[in-house]
């Protein structure tokens, strides 16, 4: 008997291995990052400082997620002033936004994640000033029209803008249908480009040596801070 017992543990150690096994292969796909082009889908809408847009999210594993998409804003502005009798309109109207392509890395699975990526920069801001009434010279007044207007158009010095961002939340949920995410960051795009246009009396104030003093005073300015809220769809 004692002979026998070895023999019998044996056997059902050996009949026991394969349910052992299934078992293994049924846990490891749920443990097993999920690298497929198949799943891990979602829609994201976007606010923050570059516009209102939406954003189109994959899911890489764990840690990773790729972005592409879009933002944009319009900002229409106004501004009256008077002088010594002399009436000015200042017209702005400043457009933000581009396409955007983006990934994320988790350092902290779900709660910190680090972006870097390429934006396109879209941004113009156009400024007109015009008289709104005659300018008095002594004794005269010269007629609106006559006194002209100063147009500037203000451009990002790059087309394309390396984008860095720090981000707390998830932009695409693993387990979950709705994400939040909240993201600062920067994007560089050099020096802004001034281009000055005028006619009139006022007109030669529109001159190549005023362009070079005004992009010379802004030229510091390279860098455009960002801040986005972002509420994200899963759909696959």
């Amino acid at each position: 008997m004692k002979a026998l017992f070895p023999i019998v543990l044996l056997t059902v150690f050996f009949f026991s291995l394969p349910s052992m096994a299934q078992e293994e292969q049924a846990i490891e796909p749920e443990n097993k990052a999920d690298w497929s082009i198949a799943s891990q889908w979602g829609v994201g809408a976007k606010a923050g400082l570059n516009g209102l847009g939406f954003e189109i999210v994959k899911g890489f594993g764990d840690r990773l997620n790729l972005r592409v998409g879009y933002s944009g804003l319009t900002i229409p502005y106004s501004l009256e002033q008077t002088f010594e009798g002399f009436d000015l309109l200042a017209k702005a109207n400043v457009k933000l936004g581009g396409a955007s392509l983006l990934i994320d890395f988790y350092p902290v699975k779900n709660i910190i994640h680090l972006t870097a990526g390429v934006l396109q920069n879209n941004t113009l801001i156009t400024v007109g000033v015009s008289p709104q009434s005659g300018f008095p010279y002594g004794d005269l007044t010269i007629p609106a029209e006559d006194v002209g207007r100063i147009d500037a158009n203000i451009s990002l010095g790059m087309p394309y803008s390396p984008y860095f961002g720090l981000g707390f939340g998830n932009t695409l949920s693993r387990e979950k249908v709705v994400s939040f995410n909240f993201e600062l960051g920067a994007l560089y795009h050099g020096g802004p480009a001034i281009d000055l246009s005028g006619d009139g009396i006022i007109g030669p104030m529109a001159s190549e040596h005023n362009e070079t003093v005004l992009s010379d005073a802004v030229a510091q300015y390279t860098w455009f801070p960002s801040l986005s809220l972002q509420l994200t769809f899963k759909i696959i």
